[in-house]
């Protein structure tokens, strides 16, 4: 069975700020650790993993005197500073074993989780399908069922925001470390809900222990900047809240011969090429108006920037780009603007950009937009089966969600 933590908590707890978000981890130091003190904890975590107040989680629950600590690491590594894709070894703090889930292993050994008694996951995620660390987090399920361990998922926001669904479901044969849950590209959950759906759907198993540990004033409707809560990069290409809510759309320009400002202090939020017509563009995308964003022409050559890309496309070269600065939140579907991007620059630059089509299906869950850029799929057909898959998520998880 899995327990939803629906009790109330003491006085500390309320926020000094009426509608600031209470994360899960707050809730778990104090409610929950004192049940656990005996305890050996797993704690599935990286630089994200701390407290309103700043507080790391590990040393929040050191003061707490808990013993035996063991730290599990996702891609990008504790620190959060290892390029996407590099491996990620093992390490430790001080006397803190310190365990890669993104190198030779990337889920829990049997060795390892005999030192521990339970897992507990608290990293902040993005929203998004194609970012590996809910990939982790189902790893880490799946060995938990296997190994008898119950699993602890320390609710944060989504800051996506909790309403806005977008893309297909992935197709089991484009399944990758990338990507392996049958969700669309932007799901709209909160990593507990997410976590509750793995597991009453069956894509881990059923029998596992799972508790998650809720937020308290947090809502659908509301993106990062109304949490009151402070921003930690995810990973060294998210830098801000607002680039979490545009990468759904624009992290699919890595499959083709793009940069999507990589080697810039701006990564995901503006793109380009050496050979891109940006006005027009901009004047066929009516300035991103329909779309709650505003395009402006610029500039910019990609930069090598060590830790967080080596080799950016067009690496030291002039680029003509456009900077996508988000006006509506609410309003911005991030994947059917870069849909509409991809279109129009076909259109007006026939032939022009190559495609990594193996990437674009593993990200995008199936084929189809690979079919629609070869031509053998309207851009209308290619949208219609998208909505068909999104209106059956949203029935499906329906009976996961934690808030309103």
């Amino acid at each position: 069975m899995f327990l939803l933590w629906l009790a109330g908590f003491s006085a500390a707890f309320i926020p000094s700020v009426r509608d600031k978000t209470v994360l899960g981890n707050e809730i778990f130091v104090e409610t929950l650790v004192p049940q656990l003190r005996q305890k050996k904890l797993g704690l599935v975590c990286n630089q994200t993993s701390v407290l309103a107040n700043g507080e790391s989680l590990i040393k929040a629950l050191q003061e707490k005197d808990m013993p035996g600590l063991v730290v599990f690491t996702p891609e990008h590594g504790f620190q959060g500073a290892a390029e996407a894709g590099a491996e990620v070894r093992d390490s430790a703090r001080g006397n803190i074993p310190i365990f890669s889930l993104y190198g030779k292993n990337k889920r829990p050994t049997r060795e390892q989780a005999e030192r521990i008694d339970a897992f507990v996951y608290d990293i902040q995620d993005v929203g998004t399908r194609f970012y590996t660390y809910i990939t982790t987090l189902k790893y880490v399920m799946q060995a938990a069922a296997e190994f008898g361990k119950p699993v602890y998922v320390l609710d944060r926001p989504n800051p996506a925001g909790g309403h806005i669904v977008e893309g297909p479901l992935l197709r089991s044969e484009f399944e990758s470390f990338r990507g392996e849950i049958p969700i669309p590209v932007r799901y709209g959950l909160t990593i507990g809900e997410l976590a509750l759906m793995m597991r009453g759907e069956g894509w881990v198993p059923s029998h596992g222990k799972l508790q998650v540990v809720r937020m308290a004033n947090w809502s659908r409707e509301q993106y990062w900047a109304d949490t009151g809560l402070s921003w930690i990069p995810t990973s060294p290409n998210i830098p801000f809240p607002e680039t979490a809510i545009i990468f759904p759309g624009t992290g699919l320009l890595g499959a083709f011969t793009i940069n999507q400002g990589l080697g810039t202090e701006n990564p995901f939020m503006q793109f380009g090429t050496p050979w891109l017509d940006t006005q027009r563009i901009i004047q066929k995308l009516d300035g991103g108006k329909g779309f709650g964003v505003q395009l402006e022409a610029m500039t910019f050559t990609p930069r090598s920037l060590p830790g967080k890309t080596l080799h950016p496309p067009y690496e030291n070269r002039l680029c003509q780009g456009i900077r996508v600065r988000i006006v509506q939140k609410d309003q911005f579907y991030s994947l059917r603007f870069t849909l509409a991007l991809i279109k129009t620059i076909l259109e007006i630059h026939p032939g022009k950009i190559r495609l990594y089509r193996e990437s674009l299906n593993q990200m995008f869950g199936n084929d189809l937009c690979a079919k629609f850029i070869a031509g053998s799929l309207s851009y209308d057909d290619l949208l219609t089966e998208m909505e068909k898959d999104e209106k059956t998520f949203l029935r499906m998880r329906q009976k996961y969600l934690l808030y309103d």
